[in-house]
């Protein structure tokens, strides 16, 4: 019986694609590398951006670096950070489901409860974990954060259903025990998230409560 749904943040219930595709751009050409083109990145993108600094060739001495540039430009665009039509509404069927409500995200602390506060939500989760709880080392698909989280809910890994955008969350999913959901809007190809199994796919967030009705 699901008891809890545990979400990632960027990409699953925020929309912040282009603003952080936008930024990486600008780190590309401040290190003379060839852009990618969106779609490269939706292939391509790691939710541990020091990952996929390493694809994109920069190296570790750069990083810091390559921080800097990616958070002023993204603090730039963030006014263009909305979250996903519908995110709202579904996050208050669920509650009226008596679902536990949870956020795991690979993001920091500061970064994400700040978003979460501006877009008015923080008050449907029960649970908030993030990168830096448990250091980033430990990042997805690591399932560290995921089962912190699932302990903190007082549920089982069986009990939950992890909602994310990337196979790296369908990964951490499936290596902590819980359903899986993959969601089309964000940041990875409908292929790939087909491809890691997910147990639903859904458009986006907002198709989720029905979709737990009529499966789970």
């Amino acid at each position: 019986m699901l008891k809890a749904v545990m979400f990632d943040w960027d990409g699953t219930l925020y929309n912040s694609v282009i603003p952080t595709y936008e930024s990486y751009l600008v780190v590309m050409e401040a290190f003379g590398l060839p852009k990618v083109t969106l779609k490269e990145f939706r292939e391509q993108s790691r939710p541990n951006y020091h990952d996929y600094y390493l694809h994109l060739g920069i190296r570790e001495d750069d990083w810091a670096a390559a921080d800097e540039t990616w958070m002023n430009c993204y603090a730039s665009h963030q006014k263009d950070c909305v979250l996903y039509k519908g995110t709202t509404r579904a996050l208050r069927e669920l509650k009226e489901m008596n679902l536990k409500l949870g956020l795991v995200s690979s993001g920091s602390r500061e970064r994400v409860t700040r978003e979460i506060s501006e877009q008015g939500i923080e008050s449907h989760f029960d649970t908030t974990l993030f990168g830096d709880d448990v250091g980033f080392e430990h990042g997805k698909p690591a399932p560290e954060t995921l089962l912190m989280a699932i302990e903190r809910a007082h549920v089982a890994a069986s009990e939950v259903l992890y909602v994310g955008d990337m196979v790296e969350d369908i990964l951490m999913g499936k290596r902590a025990g819980t359903k899986t959901a993959a969601v089309l809007c964000g940041f990875a190809t409908r292929q790939l998230l087909t491809r890691a199994g997910p147990d639903l796919v859904l458009r986006d967030v907002s198709a989720l409560p029905n979709a737990i009705k009529k499966k789970m």
